[in-house]
């Protein structure tokens, strides 16, 4: 290690400190209280645990009135959401569908699932989603509109789709983002697995395309344990999720009759009784996070050679993960930051490993990734749980 390396280290550690306490301290962890408690109790007792039960509507009903969206779907996952939507959406085996480097494998992953082809574009430095800038000229030189579609100039293939996502609830240009897709005839299935309670201009994220797919795992602002939803302003959309969410099945009587290919993926009602309670102090959650993001800002931003990752309108931005930025001269330090701060107690990771460079994604086309190279090898997230404010004096 270095002099210079130990002193942004130095640095780091004490304003990590000096805002949420000492270590131990886990990046992201849910807020469970006796509230969720007697939610996931009285589900317990209702008897209705699985895949029937009023605590899926009422989950639902809130996700709605949460997000404006005039449908919610709950399923077990945030990547049964993706994959679902992609169907249900007419993204069809041997397309392509756009879609960043930069985020988790999940997102890709879905894509593969329905049989179409990730084709991965690069990010943009400011909210960390796709460059729609870089993306637009991209399109231009290397795609043709042939018969109303938008047609790979190299493979052939039809690239129908394209798939944002709100890197850590931060949603970025998406104004831009739906004239690049009337432009190019692409769908618009949004990944808002991280960005529950996150807005632009009064929308929701999931909301600017045909939906959006959220996530409730651990780790997220609010927990179901293992959960995920679709929201959509499209009826028909919304119909066809539901009906592909539980197996296709079609109701005649007591037969077991299913008009096609289906998947289990409706979200139990006992995890959607803990989402109930978990909704119920969601405004507070938001506050906490609000509160702690501030702190952080103004601790981190007495130094020269670590930037804070904020957004310009901080109210519309849920706040999820804090993060912070090497400059470039420092991305030979961030493995070392990254182990040390670990070491001593404060859970801190990378972000993701860009897609491309995984086995199975290698054949995958891909447009320059400079910018997401350049955002993997500075960003760091550091703690940002919610209950991390009380320590704070403010």
């Amino acid at each position: 290690m270095t002099k210079p390396e130990v002193n942004v280290l130095n640095q780091i550690i004490n304003a990590i400190k000096s805002t949420i306490g000492p270590p131990p301290c886990c990046l992201h962890e849910p807020l469970i209280d006796d509230s969720d408690l007697v939610s996931v109790k009285n589900n317990l007792n209702s008897g209705f645990v699985s895949s029937v039960g009023y605590d899926i509507q009422k989950f639902e009903n809130l996700l709605c009135k949460l997000t404006g969206a005039k449908y919610a779907i709950a399923v077990v996952n945030g990547t049964s959401a993706l994959h679902i939507s992609l169907l249900a959406s007419g993204i069809d085996k041997g397309e392509e569908v756009l879609v960043p480097s930069l985020t988790f494998v999940g997102t890709a992953n879905a894509i593969s699932y329905t049989g179409a082809i990730p084709h991965f574009v690069d990010s943009e430095t400011t909210f960390l989603g796709i460059d729609f800038q870089k993306l637009d000229k991209y399109l231009q030189q290397n795609t043709n509109i042939i018969n109303g579609a938008c047609i790979n100039k190299i493979t052939n293939r039809k690239v129908s789709g394209i798939m944002p996502v709100h890197i850590f609830g931060m949603i970025g240009n998406m104004e831009k983002l739906l004239e690049i897709a009337k432009k190019y005839k692409l769908i618009i299935i949004e990944d808002a697995a991280e960005a529950l309670g996150s807005f632009k201009n009064n929308k929701h994220a999931g909301l600017f395309g045909n939906c959006g797919c959220l996530s409730f795992n651990g780790n997220k602002i609010i927990t179901t344990g293992g959960g995920g939803a679709v929201i959509t302003n499209d009826k028909s959309l919304a119909n066809k999720v539901r009906h592909l969410s539980t197996t296709s099945k079609v109701k005649i009587g007591y037969k077991f009759f299913h008009d096609g290919l289906g998947f289990n993926y409706r979200m139990p009602a006992i995890n959607a009784a803990l989402g109930i309670s978990q909704l119920n102090k969601f405004d507070y959650l938001i506050k906490l996070k609000k509160k702690l993001h501030y702190r952080y800002l103004r601790k981190f931003k007495q130094f020269t050679k670590i930037n804070f990752l904020t957004t310009y309108d901080h109210a519309s931005f849920n706040n999820w993960i804090n993060s912070i930025r090497l400059k470039e001269s420092e991305t030979t330090s961030k493995d070392f930051i990254i182990s040390e701060l670990n070491k001593i107690g404060y859970e801190c990771r990378p972000v993701w490993e860009l897609l491309p460079s995984l086995n199975h994604f290698r054949h995958c086309p891909s447009m320059d990734l400079s910018n997401a190279t350049k955002i993997h090898s500075t960003v760091i997230n550091i703690p940002s749980s919610a209950q991390l404010f009380k320590y704070s004096d403010d």
